[in-house]
């Protein structure tokens, strides 16, 4: 199934026989100059070209989080400076988070709500719908399917999808993935 794709910044872990299973690297993290004033490209994704301006994808991952902010989902991704993510985030002490990053000329844009821990007992899905430069973010949960973004791209080029996941804690464990479903069609 992933003959078409190719990592950036692939993990030293992977077990591609029957599912996509890998294990992030601490310190890896998908995050340009807003508010924490750094940049991290360190994050881990399985990408293939976006072959049509409209489609949809959509992802059952189970994320398997160790440390605050351990996160899995789908990146769209141009370059540094552009590419969007959609995810749910853990945080131990607290709620956690599904949210979505959109990052536009180099900076980025986080939207985010608070999620029970108990998220993270089942897989996760999530879905993109591109159409032409817009997209829409979703998060399913059973027959439930919560719009969490509208955004825009405001570049153009040959973009690329795919499976993410990071764990940007500074104490550099990382976590176990497991994406137990890809699917991606042209609309």
């Amino acid at each position: 199934m992933w003959q078409d794709y190719e990592w950036l910044n692939q993990p030293a872990n992977i077990d591609m026989q029957e599912q996509l299973k890998f294990t992030t690297e601490g310190d890896t993290d998908f995050w340009r100059n807003t508010y924490y004033q750094f940049n991290r490209m360190t994050g881990h994704a399985l990408l293939k070209p976006v072959p049509a301006p409209s489609f949809s994808c959509r992802i059952e991952v189970k994320l398997h989080p160790r440390l605050t902010y351990d996160q899995a989902g789908i990146l769209l991704y141009l370059n540094e400076d552009n590419w969007l993510k959609v995810s749910a985030e853990f945080i131990p002490d607290g709620k956690s988070h599904l949210g979505a990053v959109v990052t536009s000329f180099g900076y980025s844009d986080w939207s985010s709500r608070d999620i029970d821990n108990t998220v993270f007992d089942q897989p996760l899905t999530f879905e993109l719908v591109c159409n032409q430069q817009d997209v829409e973010l979703y998060f399913i949960d059973g027959e439930t399917k919560e719009q969490l973004r509208i955004a825009h791209l405001h570049a153009e080029g040959d973009w690329k999808v795919g499976p993410y996941a990071c764990s940007p804690n500074l104490e550099g464990q990382g976590c176990d993935v497991e994406v137990l479903a890809f699917d991606f069609k042209t609309i």
